[in-house]
């Protein structure tokens, strides 16, 4: 089996690059932030306030509320995965020679996800 770095890289560097870019160039002091053009002088109290790093460091990036919105959406979308019907098809042909079943309910789940108030 070939090893392929690709969804790797797109899975945990994305979302590195994305927080990398929200924070370099930013609203608060442009793009890039001032003291990142002067590196031998980089102070990062400086740095924090220039890039608008949260006062509570990393704890600051994350909110439960939108952590629990985003587990709901997924227990209910596994819940209509389960009780609603779809037509069932196998995949592709694996590696040990077995095929995985997928269920398509797509236009059955749409709309019960849709009707949801936001």
């Amino acid at each position: 089996m070939r090893f392929s770095p690709g969804a790797a890289a797109i899975s945990f560097g994305l979302p590195v690059l994305i927080y990398a870019f929200a924070f370099a160039c930013n609203d608060i002091s442009g793009c890039p932030a001032p003291s990142l053009l002067r590196p031998k002088s980089l102070d990062f109290d400086v740095l924090k306030k220039e890039v608008g790093w949260p006062q509570d460091g990393v704890k600051g990036l994350v909110s439960w509320e939108a952590t629990g919105w985003t587990l709901a959406y997924y227990l209910f979308s596994a819940l209509l995965y389960r009780i609603l019907p779809g037509t069932e098809i196998e995949g592709t042909k694996l590696a040990n020679g077995g095929r995985l079943k997928y269920k398509f309910n797509c236009e059955h789940t749409a709309p019960g996800i849709s009707a949801v108030p936001c």
